[in-house]
């Protein structure tokens, strides 16, 4: 059947796992999609860590890390033991290290907490992390980002929650304050919650680091998984990578964004055995990276704290780099 055929497709009728409903929805639907959190297993995890910590001109790692190498001791000094550090998207917590390791040092003892849908990657590294840091305990839990919360409302110690690498931006713009508004009612007032945002910049400097770089995370990871989760014959040498940039009002609450999408470079039909269906494309049709219109949102201040109030949380510190282009945001419940 077509994608425009798909209608009374039985969902419940397919033995796939329950949290690739979404992923075939995406595939099914007018606007194709994927998922923000797809691309993020094992494999997509290796990748993005190669590309995030080696290009030129994704330099968002690199601007995160040296702002956190600065800031560690004094985001660490805000928390009490004991206190649980917890980490949405953790993957290899490169960067989580620093924290981890300034809060060691303040408080002698820690458990760390991170959550990833990647959970062989999370679990290795956990391990390492124990062995090199004495007095440190991990928990890796596999699962998406609110599901590992919900897993941790009942234990009685104070939180520092970590959101880094500016992981919060992929969510759809039109779920984040509910998405913020489902972690302030898991956290209590004594808790922390840091997150990273990229902030506003020039389209020049987007376009160097949204190139094709990303072909093997977001073309061929992509399409890797959609074949193997589903058994399907997708060819990637037929999808091109591609990015746009939408810039909002400076003083709007909703951030300017980059839109990713994989387009179909021609005419084609994809069978997904597993599903038992058949997808049209047409030649220029998209699959989007997310649910939503972005892929990543970029921030100004004016938004961040549009962002807290409208959530239940206010700004209780921030920190940004020396280009003011990157920003560590502490938010509390209130």
């Amino acid at each position: 059947m077509g994608a425009g055929s798909v209608v009374g497709f039985d969902l419940t009728s397919c033995n796939i796992a329950l949290d690739l409903i979404p992923v075939v929805e995406g595939l099914i639907s007018k606007r194709k999609r994927n998922p923000f959190w797809y691309v993020w297993d094992d494999k997509g995890s290796e990748i993005f860590e190669k590309i995030a910590t080696t290009s030129a001109t994704y330099t968002l790692w690199k601007r995160e890390f040296t702002l956190l190498q600065r800031k560690c001791n004094e985001i660490a000094s805000k928390t009490t033991s004991p206190t649980i550090l917890v980490e949405l998207g953790s993957g290899a917590s490169s960067k989580t290290r620093l924290i981890i390791e300034a809060m060691l040092k303040q408080h002698g003892s820690l458990t760390f907490v991170p959550v990833d849908i990647a959970k062989d990657t999370i679990t290795k590294v956990g391990k390492e992390l124990e062995q090199n840091n004495p007095g440190l305990t991990v928990e890796p839990f596999g699962g998406l980002f609110m599901d590992g919360i919900r897993h941790l409302s009942s234990r009685e110690e104070n939180k520092m929650l970590l959101f880094l690498g500016s992981s919060f931006s992929n969510v759809c713009m039109y779920e984040q304050v509910d998405m913020m508004k489902e972690i302030r009612a898991q956290l209590t007032t004594k808790d922390f919650f840091l997150m990273g945002l990229d902030m506003d910049k020039n389209p020049t400097s987007l376009s160097e680091a949204y190139n094709n770089q990303w072909v093997p995370l977001h073309r061929d990871n992509r399409i890797y998984r959609l074949n193997k989760d589903f058994d399907g014959n997708m060819d990637k040498t037929k999808f091109e990578y591609v990015y746009d940039f939408v810039e909002k009002p400076a003083d709007g609450d909703v951030p300017s964004y980059v839109v990713g999408y994989l387009q179909s470079s021609v005419t084609q039909s994809v069978n997904f055995r597993k599903l038992g269906i058949t997808v049209d494309f047409e030649s220029g049709e998209k699959i989007y990276f997310s649910d939503g219109p972005n892929h990543s949102s970029k921030w100004n201040m004016y938004q961040i704290h549009r962002l807290a109030e409208r959530s239940g949380f206010a700004v209780n510190d921030y920190w940004t780099n020396e280009a003011s282009d990157y920003c560590l945001v502490c938010f509390v419940p209130v």
